[in-house]
């Protein structure tokens, strides 16, 4: 710090012991700007509400299979995409998205919670969390919102094991573990009618497929039972040529309706399973405790941040009244001089 003041109108640097002295001669300001921000800290962390977490980790199961694989490749080969009905898993970050979207916590928005553990009673989501509103459809908006941004919390453990990590965090052990429950309910049925709906795309894919083969196949037979029956005793060559390539396309044809029979009944069978395919890896437990709510530290910063907040107010106030009672305002000089010329102009005339 430069020792130079204000005085010569052109230096902006200000002395240290120019703040020392006043930070000293305004510490009872100071100090009763700390003692509130100490009392308003110590009242946020006083009624703050204990928070109960419900955890749980689930790992998303692969689906590749040698059937599946086997159709995408058959229906590539005449240009109809089937994309991660190859065989391919989904990513982890789909299902952490999914557990924030409207279609699983929409469904929690306008639902009833277990409040209490001692008591069956229970209530609507929305008064648990005190949101009030006349509009039922605004009420809900904002459950919703509410949920997916302070109550369920996801993370994926992308870079080693792909795990995805749901922490659900209420008032109330109940609601969090119930909250949890649905969660994991609301992924099972996502998954339930996605891949119900993946198969039912196969299957229709396939029955097409199946009956053309059928048809082809039924017409392979004709063609070598003409054969036959135009040449029933023969020993050229050339006959036995087309013969044999007859019987050929009929064997591949075959062979082709066997395959898609098969996949046709796997199709059918994934259509109506009803089976999770995600691993729990951790289940959901009540919360006995709740999670440290920080007091100490609340206290320290609220009133460290009143502290310096109340040195910050004292220094600009003194710096401004400094600053007017030792440098020329010229700017005020020449608006006060064009002031006075104006209004002499106006009385003269």
């Amino acid at each position: 710090m430069s020792a130079d003041s204000f005085n010569d109108g052109r230096s902006a640097d200000v002395p240290f012991s120019w703040v020392i002295t006043t930070l000293l001669r305004r510490s009872k300001t100071i100090l009763v700007v700390g003692v509130v921000g100490f009392a308003l800290s110590l009242a946020v962390a006083l009624l703050r509400r204990p928070i109960y977490a419900a955890s749980f980790s689930f790992l998303p199961q692969s689906t590749q299979d040698q059937a599946r694989a086997g159709l995408a490749s058959l229906a590539g080969q005449f240009g109809i995409p089937l994309g991660s009905l190859g065989g391919a898993s989904q990513p982890p970050q789909l299902y952490a998205d999914v557990l924030e979207t409207r279609e699983v916590l929409g469904a929690l928005a306008s639902d009833s919670f277990q409040v209490t553990l001692s008591s069956g009673k229970r209530g609507p989501l929305t008064e648990f969390l005190r949101i009030g509103d006349s509009d039922a459809m605004i009420r809900r908006e904002r459950t919703f919102q509410t949920l997916r941004t302070r109550i369920v919390l996801t993370g994926v453990a992308a870079r080693t094991t792909g795990v995805v990590n749901v922490t659900v965090r209420t008032a109330s052990p109940r609601v969090s573990l119930e909250i949890a429950q649905r969660l994991i309910d609301g992924l099972n049925q996502f998954n339930r009618v996605t891949r119900q709906s993946q198969a039912r795309e196969e299957r229709l894919f396939i029955e097409g497929r199946l009956d053309e083969a059928k048809a082809a196949l039924r017409s392979a037979e004709d063609a070598l039972q003409a054969f036959l029956q135009r040449n029933r005793q023969f020993g050229s060559p050339q006959l036995k040529f087309d013969q044999d390539r007859l019987e050929r396309t009929v064997a591949l044809q075959q062979q082709l309706v066997t395959s898609l029979a098969q996949q046709y009944e796997d199709a059918r069978i994934r259509e109506v399973r009803d089976t999770p395919v995600i691993t729990l890896i951790e289940r959901p437990m009540l919360p006995v405790l709740p999670q440290p709510r920080r007091r100490l530290t609340i206290i320290v910063l609220g009133t460290g941040v009143a502290f310096g907040l109340g040195m910050m107010a004292v220094l600009i106030r003194e710096g401004w009244k400094r600053q007017r009672s030792t440098e020329d305002d010229q700017p005020y000089q020449e608006l006060a001089e064009e002031w006075r010329r104006v209004r002499g102009r106006i009385t003269t005339s």
